[in-house]
């Protein structure tokens, strides 16, 4: 099945029923729908993995989430039991204030860190100094690729463990990175996964509401030959390409990083995509309610952040028509370097 089928997928007739929007992970965005109690496994599918983390009985967690909105430690967190441990969760948007989302660090003092892994890695560039001394036991990325150099950078800054996750908004979590083994346990108990050269597929078990067969996600995985030495029975996987943004070629040869573009910071912007073709020129494309509003700051930004390269302002996300894994930033120039 592919992400254009997933519309004409029948939808069970249930009060409890909620929609969530995909981020796009091949081009165009789609609808997934799930009951209340297909919500609920969900979550306790994403908290498997803390069933063999180094935890206590009561879990302060911070959550780096999509926006620029950031919580407050005075305000009451979303409570979660599973496993018989308690978390008590507060949410970081990734685009917030550092000095913000550092306060509320402080002030929690986490034992675990979860989220967006660019949001993560954003925070620590901007945020510039060490918090090591913060007692933070875990890092629990996810949402997208986590590139070794990623992984080094959050290990350091937080003096913690980083354990990885794998998974997507389609089928919930699919893999998560071992504290035992290190390697990627696949989550095959719940989840059916096909891989082959043309992609993943994925059939959810647990889904009936919007029953999905056979999803092809795309990225490129395989199963490990071996099995690890240890107590999980569940099997390994590798992934070996997902999801990941590329890096802009600067006029002057320099090489910009896609956590340096921050236009979801401009108000009334609803969502932005940035091209660079093979001659060097940008294109970003946007969504905005009230274009004549935002476009003056999305062209000063793009030129203050990749100065002396030509670029152009165009409205929806989706003019630029490539298949593949969807990313925010894409560059044919940077692809040619490498």
């Amino acid at each position: 099945m592919e992400k254009a089928a997933v519309a004409e997928v029948p939808v069970a007739s249930d009060d409890s029923i909620r929609q969530t929007r995909t981020s796009g992970t091949s081009g165009f965005q789609v609808s997934i729908r799930n009951t209340v109690r297909e919500r609920r496994f969900r979550r306790a599918l994403l908290y498997r993995p803390h069933l063999f983390y180094d935890l206590p009985a009561d879990v302060r967690q911070v959550v780096f989430i999509d926006g620029n909105w950031c919580a407050e430690a005075r305000m009451p967190p979303k409570r979660f039991e599973y496993g018989g441990v308690r978390y008590r969760t507060w949410f970081a948007g990734v685009a917030a204030d550092p000095e913000m989302i550092r306060n509320l660090l402080r002030a929690l003092r986490p034992q675990l860190i979860r989220g967006i892994s660019s949001g993560i890695v954003r925070f620590i560039d901007r945020a510039g100094d060490s918090m090591r001394d913060l007692g933070v036991r875990y890092v629990a990325p996810g949402g997208e690729y986590l590139r070794p150099q990623w992984r080094e950078t959050i290990g350091e800054a937080f003096g913690a463990t980083v354990l990885d996750r794998y998974g997507a908004t389609e089928s919930g979590a699919i893999a998560w990175q071992c504290p035992l083994c290190r390697r990627y346990h696949a989550n095959v108990d719940e989840i059916v996964l096909e891989a082959g050269p043309d992609g993943l597929l994925v059939t959810p078990l647990f889904v009936s509401s919007q029953p999905l067969l056979r999803y092809r996600l795309g990225d490129i995985v395989t199963f490990d030959e071996s099995a690890p030495d240890c107590r999980i029975g569940l099997p390994t996987i590798t992934i070996c390409r997902a999801r990941r943004d590329d890096w802009v070629i600067g006029g002057d040869g320099r090489r910009i990083s896609p956590l340096s573009f921050q236009f979801e910071r401009v108000p009334f912007l609803d969502a932005w995509r940035l091209h660079q073709n093979r001659d060097g020129s940008l294109c970003l494309y946007f969504e905005s309610a009230q274009p004549e509003r935002v476009t003056e700051e999305l062209g000063r930004r793009l030129a203050a952040t990749v100065p002396n390269r030509p670029f152009e302002l165009c409205r929806g996300i989706w003019r630029l028509e490539r298949g593949g894994k969807f990313k925010r930033v894409s560059s044919d120039l940077a692809a040619l370097s490498e």
